[in-house]
């Protein structure tokens, strides 16, 4: 093996290596201060925030329960039908039938308009025979009562 040479250090740089290793080991002690309080609060905000999670799964499983009991609790609300007008009864026997939606609508204009003179017709008073006037009794009718 061959022997390295060795360097001479003097005693100015020596002492400045010491300082800059000092100078190192206190920011570095500083960084391990703060790495300790952040992993202190660090684990102070899991605890709280496990607490929480905790908390929010208690009131999820409540809300469930009372949703349940709502939901059974609560009438069954039944659709009734809507009633269909007599155009839409008309219109849709119309298409059934083969015709088109104008040609429906069309038939339904003339159906109305006859079955409003139909209905003219129907609710016009029947005129009355004008009331006669009873009449003097003629001469053969007084003689047949015998009065005159």
């Amino acid at each position: 093996m061959a022997k390295k040479a060795v360097k001479m250090i003097t005693e100015s740089a020596l002492k400045r290596e010491v300082g800059r290793l000092e100078r190192s080991l206190t920011q570095m002690s500083g960084y391990l201060k703060e790495i300790r309080s952040e992993l202190k609060s660090t684990t102070k905000n899991t605890g709280q925030m496990i607490d929480a999670q905790k908390q929010m799964i208690e009131i999820q499983k409540q809300l469930i329960a009372s949703m349940k009991t709502m939901k059974a609790a609560a009438p069954r609300q039944v659709r009734k039908p809507r009633k269909l007008t007599e155009m839409n009864i008309f219109v849709r026997d119309q298409i059934r039938s083969g015709k088109s939606f104008a040609e429906a609508i069309k038939a339904w204009k003339e159906y109305k308009a006859s079955k409003a003179v139909q209905e003219k017709a129907e609710t016009k008073p029947v005129s009355e025979p004008a009331e006669t006037q009873p009449q003097p009794p003629t001469s053969a009718e007084t003689q047949q009562t015998g009065t005159a």
